[in-house]
């Protein structure tokens, strides 16, 4: 007898994870793997379609049946979801029509949203929030990711490109960014930063432990002063019932978590949203994101 399962994706623009999701949202066969691994040529769907095949006869061995298949990119959508636009942080990822292709390859359907939506879908689960009128992630990996739900729907904006925090302007800021435009917060603010710190400015001194060997420094303290700029400028807008603080950057080894919520508080206007503002720091477990893959598609599965 089968067990049927949703198949998870989570492309980050430095890891890729994929699972096999229960009705419990649990996870099995889980992998996590370089994204450059899975994407090593100029035609991105065609080498993401050749290793589904592969993870899916895994599965037919172990007596899974996949239902369906959701996939998030850290990328912009059109508002249908039906086309990864353009992936700043993963090369050859353009105007590409995942769904149709991948659907009559594989025999499933087949969903795609941002990665950081399915985060949003995980932490609100987990974190009780189903009621929040509105609610916002920011989450902090190789980029800026962020998903924002007003009265229990995803803004996607009339385009379906809404929520792009990490690419608002930051005065000043001359880095050339993935999406093509000069001076987006996520240059400044995201991981690959740290990575350019590492390389250029502190040799001696690998990304992973940045923030536990030069924690201090003035250009770490005005990292994280500038992710706080991110979250309080959509907190001053918004005005969310609740903001989560997620991804990889925070959860790095002696991140100022408490230095980055002093700074949001900062910089939020008062006496409100910040009296009354409510932080969560997600923790940021491997396969959330594949598990939140898992609930938005049986969410567009009921439509």
């Amino acid at each position: 007898m089968s067990t049927p399962c949703i198949i998870g994706i989570d492309i980050g623009g430095t890891n890729f994870r994929i699972g096999a999701v229960d009705g419990k949202n649990h996870v099995s066969r889980f992998r996590k793997i370089p994204t450059g691994s899975v994407f090593c040529t100029t035609d991105g769907l065609k080498d993401l379609e050749m290793y589904l095949k592969e993870y899916m006869g895994t599965l037919s061995e172990d007596g899974m049946t996949p239902r369906a298949l959701a996939v998030g990119f850290p990328a912009t959508l059109n508002r249908e979801r039906t086309m990864v636009l353009q992936a700043p942080n993963v090369a050859f990822m353009e105007n590409l029509p995942v769904p149709e292709v991948l659907s009559k390859a594989l025999g499933i359907p087949v969903y795609i949203e941002r990665d950081v939506t399915m985060a949003l879908l995980y932490d609100r689960a987990k974190y009780g929030l189903e009621d929040c009128e509105i609610l916002t992630g920011c989450y902090f990996g190789t980029g800026v990711g962020n998903a924002l739900m007003i009265y229990g729907r995803m803004l996607t904006g009339k385009d379906g490109t809404a929520g792009e925090l990490g690419h608002i302007p930051v005065d000043g800021n001359e880095l050339r960014c993935g999406c093509g435009n000069t001076g987006c917060m996520e240059t400044v603010a995201g991981g690959r930063y740290l990575a350019y710190l590492s390389r250029e400015v502190y040799p001696d001194t690998p990304v992973g432990e940045l923030f536990e060997k030069r924690g201090q420094d003035p250009l770490l303290r005005r990292f994280v002063d500038r992710m706080a700029m991110a979250a309080a400028t959509e907190i001053n807008i918004l005005n969310p019932d609740c903001m989560i603080i997620g991804g990889g950057v925070p959860r790095m080894k002696c991140f100022p978590a408490e230095y980055l919520r002093e700074r949001i508080l900062f910089y939020t206007r008062k006496p409100f949203p910040a009296e009354s503002l409510r932080l969560i720091f997600a923790e940021d477990e491997e396969d959330k994101s594949v598990a939140g893959a898992a609930i938005y598609a049986r969410e567009r599965m009921k439509e």
